[in-house]
């Protein structure tokens, strides 16, 4: 049996093989430990193997002392603030978020509503490495079930003290078969937004009805639709709901990065003050913090990654390029609702069609590319800092500064594979020094 992928983001992997039921109930107990008893939000997402794992979730809690909540299928973003509004002991999702169908995932969520923190994950690997400690028949945790947690999240979003009202818009949801397509459209109805959703159920097979991922060569249909209907804004999901994806009225698949960015510009107007995002994300996002006079920081890819640095540099506002928004001052995680609700209040302060405020930006030229890779990322990263030197930042793979943007060589957290993110003022310079790290690494796999 192959091993689950272990990282920040929790605990993922194929479902029968590098993810069983054992294993997932093994996690589930070892966190249930670190948790110490008491409450535990648990929610799943539309993935056909979610009701097996979710069971055997809830037995392991439940073998723990701990007393899971139940919120059926409910985004990640959700089960977030469900544990801070419960005061429960941790949470978890049983997402495997963008991976295809075949995969699934326990993301493992703290008291403060946010993914587990370095310590608290080192704990857990010690617990399942010494052995899990296991209540007795007095002891036992009890399940329970938990309702209308989605509308509560959505009422929450719609009245975050930035968001505005105004004109009526229409939106397209593209919600993939997944979470969105609950929390979606009661936040368009708080917010005053005309709404229909495609793409909305899982199909037959326990397939998604898109590609997963929201990128722009997964979202003809929204593109379609959003010129059919005249709406004014196209928003995509991935299946947990934690990320967003933008359609100007125009039809074009602006991408996730834009996302981050026009959340930015519209919270940094209101509320100055510095801002984070990963490595891994667009100078589209410097842009924003720079038109505002703010300071933007980075951190290593990941969720829990940037609401640390958020924290160590007292910022209420990051997020991902990814298409993943953070805003402190709701709870500390990705959340497409804020997302949606900071972009509907921009177009609404603004007046202008999303087309305008996108091309208010400057273009930069961004490569994203994946490399099966069987050798250890620290044998890849010397045979590249041979090709291009010392890196700029070594906190999360290799990132480098280069002429007119920046190039980042990082292991993925959640697939096995290297990941090459580039952008650059010069459209040529990111393919470029792609096809030379294909070079190196495909030469060092080879051997």
């Amino acid at each position: 049996m192959q091993d689950p992928i272990i990282s920040g983001s929790g605990i993922r992997g194929v479902f029968g093989t590098s993810l069983t039921v054992e294993g997932a109930l093994r996690f589930s107990a070892a966190f249930g430990s670190l948790c110490g008893g008491g409450a535990v939000i648990v929610g799943r997402y539309t993935r056909s193997s979610g009701p097996a794992v979710e069971s055997a979730v809830v037995a392991g809690l439940c073998s723990a002392g701990c007393h899971p909540v139940l919120l059926g299928v409910a985004p990640t973003p959700t089960i977030q603030l469900e544990v801070i509004r419960s005061g429960a002991r941790g949470g978890i999702a049983v997402t495997s978020s963008h991976n295809p169908g075949e995969w699934n995932a326990l993301k493992l969520i703290g008291s403060d509503g946010g993914f587990l923190r370095a310590e608290a994950r080192k704990s857990l690997l010690a617990s399942l490495r010494d052995g899990i400690a296991h209540a007795d028949y007095r002891t036992v945790g009890r399940p329970a079930e938990s309702r209308g947690a989605v509308e509560r999240h959505a009422r929450l979003a719609a009245s975050l003290p930035l968001v505005l009202p105004g004109r009526r818009l229409r939106a397209v949801l593209d919600t993939t078969g997944g979470t969105g397509g609950l929390l979606g459209p009661p936040l368009m109805e708080h917010l005053g937004v005309d709404w229909t959703v495609i793409n909305g159920g899982m199909l037959p097979d326990g397939s998604f009805p898109r590609t997963a991922e929201p990128t722009g060569e997964n979202l003809g249909d929204l593109c379609r639709a959003v010129v059919e209907q005249g709406a004014d804004v196209g928003f995509a999901f991935d299946p947990d709901g934690d990320r967003l994806a933008l359609v100007d009225e125009k039809g074009r698949a602006v991408g996730e990065e834009y996302t981050v960015a026009l959340a930015l510009d519209f919270v940094l107007a209101r509320r100055p003050g510095p801002a984070v995002v990963n490595l891994s994300t667009s100078m589209l996002s410097l842009e924003a913090a720079e038109r505002h006079g703010c300071r933007l920081y980075r951190s290593p890819v990941g969720e829990v990654n940037v609401v640390e640095e958020m924290e160590r540099r007292g910022a209420a506002i990051g997020g991902e390029g990814n298409g993943g928004v953070i805003d402190a001052e709701c709870h500390p995680g990705r959340d497409s609702a804020v997302a949606m609700a900071y972009v509907i209040s921009l177009l609404r302060q603004s007046g202008s069609a999303l087309s305008e405020l996108v091309d208010s930006f400057p273009r930069f030229a961004m490569v994203k590319k994946r490399l099966v890779a069987g050798t250890p990322f620290s044998t890849i990263a010397e045979a590249l800092m041979l090709e291009f030197g010392a890196p700029d930042d070594d906190r999360d793979g290799l990132w480098y500064s280069r002429p007119g943007g920046w190039m980042h060589v990082r292991p993925s957290g959640t697939e096995p594979v290297v990941r090459y993110i580039a952008e650059n003022r010069d459209p040529g310079i990111p393919g470029a020094d792609f096809a030379r790290v294909e070079r190196i690494v495909s030469g060092i796999c080879a051997e």
